[in-house]
Parts: structure tokens; sequence; C-alpha cells
């Protein structure tokens, strides 16, 4: 299980000298942070990080220092991995936690890329606000992804590789190690006698990083000496280049900016050559912490932004969620979109209790002199068209569907809203409205309809309506 390797002497110092001068440059410039984690699986380079950042711990005044395990369950030994980081983890007398994740890719997914996005959300879940998780990432890693990214056909995003440091809400990720070259990172191990497990899938050659890493770069440090440093200075080029681009991407977002929080004018992205509209949907997404679809997707995501008439909604689906367009908005809706719900559908429910929906959550908050005025069950239902609605306040009843035109409620959002009604009576859409004759009067306490969505767009859309209608 544990393995190896023979002491080796890297130009400029001691091995364990490098690594620790490299580790401590990154993470004194990635302060301040409450708490720092180390993601270790228990391998080589996992293991050189979490003693390195052991070492250093008084050098720097790091906080609380723990271990974060994740175990796939994919290879037989995954338990007795675990087992032996616990083990040195206890020995160094840092905090570890274990996780463990279904790991399984879905038909079409990439093995490699399932168990990474599944490693990952479990990391970030185990995250406190802020605290920066290190990873050990080297040099020869970031060669491998950079010309992995270029084998696909990637842009200047894939060619700059792994960022030293990215947030990972809710804190951040740290590659402390990215300027190390493999061999450093085994001469560390050697010098400081440590021992790590051996992962079998890192030598299975019907996986492109690992014939990447051990047939293509060998063979071109034997053409180009120094290849791997190339391309990783390649990388960080690309980066610099990246960034003034998203600086510019940034400047035309403002531009953009929607009618709300988290949304897009569609008029102003439309003023905006493809290239710059595809940065500033790029930037956008990723702030709104999805990954951006490929690029053919999103050029016709940009092209149906453009091209279709005000009187369209366009709707562009990938494998992290979809776009949508309303009104001259444009917005980002994260997940699987949902299915319509069953119009005959029907939901019994008493304010004082929460209900879960098709779309999302139905609660209620006790309030006086608003809301509805009793308490009593009430039944729940989704629209199924031709319903009338007279808010309080109002001389007279309109159709639901002229009043979410004027609230100017966003067509993906109007399907799945709760109506309350109280023996066949509409009394109340979700938040939006109660109907007048059943609000509670001065003095009285009423309960006040909280409708959470579970796939909403990020901006607030209640509001005081705006003129005009909104497009069907």
């Amino acid at each position: 299980m544990s393995a190896r390797v023979p002491g080796k002497r890297v130009i400029d110092g001691l091995p364990h000298e490098r690594v620790l001068d490299a580790v401590a440059c990154e993470v004194r410039a990635a302060t301040p942070f409450p708490a720092i984690s180390v993601a270790f699986s228990g391998g080589i380079d996992s293991s050189v990080l979490l003693a390195a950042l052991y070492r250093l711990r008084a050098l720097l005044g790091l906080p609380a220092l723990r271990a974060l395990h994740v175990d796939h369950g994919l290879e037989r030994d995954s338990r007795a991995w675990c087992d032996h980081c616990r083990a040195v983890c206890d020995a160094l007398g840092v905090a570890f936690e274990s996780m463990r994740v279904d790991a399984r890719a879905a038909t079409g997914e990439s093995p490699e890329a399932a168990a990474r996005e599944a490693r990952y959300q479990a990391l970030a879940g185990a995250l406190a606000p802020a605290e920066v998780l290190c990873v050990a990432h080297h040099a020869d890693d970031q060669a491998e992804t950079t010309l992995l990214n270029l084998l696909r056909g990637t842009g200047v995003a894939g060619m700059a590789g792994m960022a030293i440091e990215r947030a990972l809400p809710p804190g951040r990720l740290l590659r402390p190690m990215l300027s190390l070259r493999r061999h450093e990172v085994e001469a560390c191990a050697a010098a400081w006698n440590l021992r790590w497990v051996e992962d079998p899938s890192n030598r299975r050659a019907r996986h492109p990083r690992n014939r990447l890493r051990q047939q293509v770069l060998p063979l071109l440090e034997s053409i180009t000496p120094g290849a791997v440093r190339a391309i990783t200075r390649s990388a960080r080029l690309h980066r610099d280049a990246l960034a003034s681009l998203e600086e510019l991407a940034r400047m035309d977002l403002q531009d953009c900016a929607g009618d709300g929080p988290g949304l897009l004018s569609r008029p102003a992205l439309a003023h905006l050559p493809e290239r710059r509209r595809l940065a500033v949907l790029r930037v956008w997404l990723r702030d709104a912490g999805m990954r951006p679809p490929g690029e053919a997707r999103l050029r016709e995501a940009a092209r149906q932004l453009r091209e279709a008439g005000t009187d369209r909604a366009p709707r562009i689906v990938w494998s992290d969620g979809e776009l949508r367009a309303c009104a001259g908005q444009v917005a980002a809706l994260r997940g699987v979109p949902l299915e319509a719900p069953d119009p005959d559908a029907l939901w019994h429910w008493s304010p004082g209790s929460v209900l879960s929906l098709p779309g999302g959550r139905l609660s209620a908050r006790a309030v006086r002199g608003a809301g509805l005025s009793s308490a009593g069950p009430l039944q729940v239902r989704f629209r199924r068209g031709g319903e009338r609605c007279r808010p309080a306040g109002r001389a007279h009843g309109q159709s639901l569907k002229r009043l979410l035109q004027e609230h100017r409620v966003p067509i993906w959002e109007r399907t799945h809203l709760p109506l309350l009604y109280r023996d066949d009576v509409l009394v109340a859409v979700a938040d939006l409205w109660v109907c007048e004759g059943h609000v509670a009067r001065a003095g009285e306490w009423g309960w006040q309809p909280c409708w959470e969505p579970s796939r909403c767009a990020g901006p607030a859309r209640r509001g005081s309506p705006r003129s005009g209608p909104v497009p069907e």
C-alpha cells in the first residue's frame, strides 16, 4: 500500500528547502484567512504538502490546520487509504476529516470528470467561509492539464491551465506547489522519509492524462530539455492574457447590467461584437458559480440572444443549467431544468408548516394586519390557465396571466408559482398577492406566504411592477 523513492538533490538547494520556500511564498500571498485545510489523498504529492504546512505552521503563524480526505469508493483499497491518512494525521496531531462520495460517472460522462466534480463538491461543502483549501498540484500536473486542453481545441482560458488561487465557495482554493517539478516533490518525500499510498488508477494507460505523463512528457523532455517548464511558462502567460481579457469583459459586464442583480440587458449585450459578447457571458456565468457551456453552445446562445425577436424567449440548455431571456433581460438558471408541474395535482397545506413542492418550498410567517386572514387548511395547485385574481387594495380583478406580466415575473417562474385556495376560491398567489377579502384586518394576526424557488436566476424578482407587458 505504501511507497518510497530514493533520495534526490535539486539544483537550487536541498529538495525540502525548495518545497518549503515555494509553499511558504504562496501561503503568505494568500493571507489573511481564518483557517487552512489540505486536500489529503494520501498520495505522495498531498503527503509532501501536508508535511510542509505542518513544518511551516509556526513560521507562518498558521491558524488551525486540518486534512480533508475524500473516499471515492472506486478502488478496492480506498478504505485502507483512508485509514492510512487518519494514521498520518494522528501522528502529526492534525485534525482529520474523511468524506465518502458517490463518484460513479453518469452515462456519457467522463469517469475522471465525475470523480473530480464529486471530490470538489465534497471539499467545498466542508469549508468554512473564507477558509483556504490547499491542493497538491505541481508543475508537471500543470503541463499535463495544458496539453490536454490544447488537444481538446481549447481557447485562452484552457491554455491558462490551473490557477494558483481561485474561489471555491464558501472558501478559496490554493495550489502552493504549482511551481515545483514532480522530481522535486519526490526528492522532498525521500528527504523527509515519508510514506504514502499508490493509486493504481495513476498507472492505467487508458486514461489520456496517464499516457501524457508516462509517454508524451518524457518524450518532449528528451527532444527539448525543459519542455515542462516551457509549457507551464506558456500557461502563466496565457493566464496574464486571460486576466487582461477578463478586465475588459468586466467593464462590458457593467455596461450590460440588467434591471436587477444577476441579470443582463439583452439589448446592451446584443450591441457588443461577438467575441466581447462571448467573454461577458463566460465571466457572468462563472461569477454565478456556473461552468459555461462549450464553445459551440455558447456561440449559439450569443447568436440567439442577438438575433431572436423581442417576441421570442430564447432558451439555451447545457449540463450546468440554462440561459433564459425575457422582456429584454437575460438570466442564468442553475441545475437541471424543471418539468412543467401537473396542473391537476393538489396539495393540502396549513400555513404553520413547510410544504415542499416541485420547484420550491412554501411556508408562511406570522404578521400583524397583513397576510392571509386565517390559518385554516388550504389547497395548493399550479396554473391551469384562465385564473383571475383581485389583489388586495385593487378595485378590479384581472387575469393572472396579465398580473404576472405587469409584475414582470419571468416566464420560467410562472408555471411553478403555487396558487393557494380555500374551498376552491383563490386566496393568494405564492408570496406575490393575497386576494381581496382574504387579508387580515388591522391589528389582527395573519399569515404572509413565503415562496422559495429552488431554481431561480439570482435576482430578486419581487419589486414594484414596471410598465409594459412581458412578451410570452
